[in-house]
């Protein structure tokens, strides 16, 4: 008889965080070594138990599949390094807000048109960009597990993001917003360089179909 449920139940609600395929394998094994370097009375996970599980989890679900090429770890660093610019990009669209505010009212004082119509551009600002990082994560998320048609849907986005910037300069985003401009700039470069990479000779070929091996869990815990 388990003389830890209701540890055993939080343990298992940590190791949900892991892949399916890990967990039929080796869920078991975990939560027995868990279970056993357990303390009297204790009922929940300790802090250094439960850190060290999430760590591994999210480890093992932005781990690369297979054996990637060089072009493909770069690529998805780049996508990293992308997801972080456009977190950035909607944190000065916020601080800049007032300053994009004041440079529209000093171009047309008193129409009260024109402040409205910035008050519609910065919320599809706003808008875009969250779901623009949204994106990204899966992006990643897919490119680490090998998903080759998130490659089309990259240069895709690219390809969104290109005409997003053009449209953006057209309307005086330099003038008005400049920050915002540079932002959205870097993480349009960011894009392009990833899309470069994975479309490469040895990326598309560590992207064709095939089965791809389950990492093996060696993990070893202390006392919790």
């Amino acid at each position: 008889m388990n003389e830890f449920p209701q540890l055993e139940r939080r343990y298992r609600r940590l190791l949900a965080c892991y892949p399916r395929a890990f967990r039929r394998e080796n869920e078991e094994e975990i939560l027995a070594v868990l279970l056993a370097c357990a303390q009297d009375k204790q009922r929940r996970p300790g802090f250094a138990a439960s850190a060290d599980l999430i760590r591994g989890a999210v480890r093992m679900r932005l781990r690369l599949a297979g054996q990637p090429p060089r072009a493909v770890q770069t690529a998805i660093r780049l996508m990293y390094a992308g997801a972080a610019v456009q977190l950035a990009t909607l944190i000065t669209l916020v601080v800049t807000a007032g300053q994009v505010h004041r440079a529209v009212a000093r171009r047309y004082p008193g129409l009260t048109e024109a402040q409205h119509v910035v008050n519609v551009h910065l919320l599809n600002d706003y808008i875009g960009v969250a779901v623009g990082i949204a994106v990204w994560l899966w992006l990643t998320w897919a490119l680490v597990h090998g998903r080759a048609r998130a490659r089309i849907v990259l240069a895709a986005d690219l390809g969104v993001m290109s005409l997003s910037l053009l449209s953006g300069m057209a309307q005086g985003s330099a003038t008005y917003a400049p920050a915002d401009v540079i932002a959205g700039a870097a993480t349009w470069l960011i894009a392009l360089a990833a899309t470069v990479f994975l479309f490469t000779g040895a990326s598309s070929r560590y992207y064709r179909p095939g089965p791809r091996p389950v990492t093996p869990w060696h993990g070893t815990f202390g006392t919790m």
